[in-house]
């Protein structure tokens, strides 16, 4: 990483240095594929690659992104409040369907994909 700026002292009094630009300096060492992506697993696996490759799929990511921040912004002026909740519970729990169950190899347990999300 190169860096551009000028040294000075922080408000914690210790030195630092003010950047003005930052640059990546470092090559890129692997070459983008001639003939683009076809394996729809690699495409999913990989989607920096896709995304370099394909624009249309990149501009399906920036107007996501943009209508979830714009949904986002709606509401919290009209003083909503997004609260996450958790995925995985130790308990099966909310529709009768059959629940999905992982292991959770930290803590040894076993445990549930929430199936209702509304339900918390």
């Amino acid at each position: 990483v190169g860096a551009e700026g000028f040294p000075g002292m922080s408000k914690k009094g210790e030195l630092s240095l003010f950047v003005r630009s930052l640059q990546v300096l470092s090559p890129c060492l692997h070459m983008l594929p001639k003939k683009g992506l076809k394996d729809q697993e690699i495409r999913y696996r990989q989607r920096y690659l896709d995304m370099m490759l394909h624009p249309e799929v990149r501009d399906t990511f920036v107007t996501r992104s943009r209508v979830i921040q714009l949904v986002r912004q709606f509401l919290d002026e009209r003083g909503f409040l997004e609260v996450e909740t958790p995925i995985l519970n130790s308990v099966a729990g909310g529709a009768t369907a059959r629940p999905f169950v992982t292991h959770h190899n930290e803590l040894n347990i076993d445990m549930h994909l929430r199936i209702a999300p509304e339900l918390f």
